[in-house]
């Protein structure tokens, strides 16, 4: 296994400061590069029903979620978060669902110099910000929720959650966010039926 191993905690691409690794249940892994072959392999290519853990590794950082119960980690750290109202709890995190419908992308962006006479130094590309996360339906007490919880890393600035959420009942109630079963922070996010409520909530 290599989530949740911090021997690798590094990328081997010099040009490319994380990679995603997606370690499965019969105890292999499958990496975006693979330097024993040079081989890069595609998101499509992910078993995702053989998934057990799927993250980042890169920049001496492990940052992944455990598919069995969407909890993220990160270095260590573990997050957990729920809904709540004055009557019930609804835990987003944590319940034996798989969160297997993944979900990773990159932000880049480019410099053009169109003065150089060499064309393959007209176009500077850089990765600015890498994302990775899962999105989840489920029913907890009677309701039916759309969630969604993409863990952003940018380029020198602090991780941050993208946490989407949507129910089909009007909701009066806050979010909960845990880091190792301690509260981080309750956000007042009352939520309309079929409509989606979207909060960046900073790492801490």
């Amino acid at each position: 296994m290599i989530l949740g191993n911090m021997q690798y905690s590094r990328s081997p691409v010099p040009f490319q400061n994380f990679i995603w690794v997606a370690d499965y249940w019969d105890s292999t892994s499958l990496f975006e590069f693979d330097t024993r072959n040079n081989k890069h392999n595609e998101f499509a290519s992910i078993e995702k029903d053989k998934l057990l853990a799927f993250g980042y590794i890169g920049e001496g950082t492990q940052i992944y979620f455990d598919v069995a119960n969407g909890i993220f980690n990160v270095n260590g750290h573990r997050f957990m978060i729920s809904y709540a109202t004055e009557e019930n709890e609804y835990p987003l995190t944590g319940r034996t669902f798989l969160y297997n419908d993944i979900i990773q992308y990159k932000h880049a962006s480019s410099d053009a110099n169109l003065l150089t006479k060499e064309e393959n130094g007209r176009f500077a590309s850089r990765i600015e910000q890498y994302n990775i996360g899962y999105k989840k339906q489920m029913q907890l007490e009677g309701v039916n929720i759309n969630f969604q919880c993409i863990c952003s890393i940018p380029f020198r600035d602090a991780i941050y959650f993208q946490i989407k959420i949507t129910s089909d009942k009007d909701l009066d109630g806050k979010l909960i966010i845990r880091n190792n079963g301690l509260i981080s922070e309750e956000v007042h996010a009352p939520l309309l039926a079929n409509m989606s409520n979207n909060l960046n909530w900073e790492l801490r």
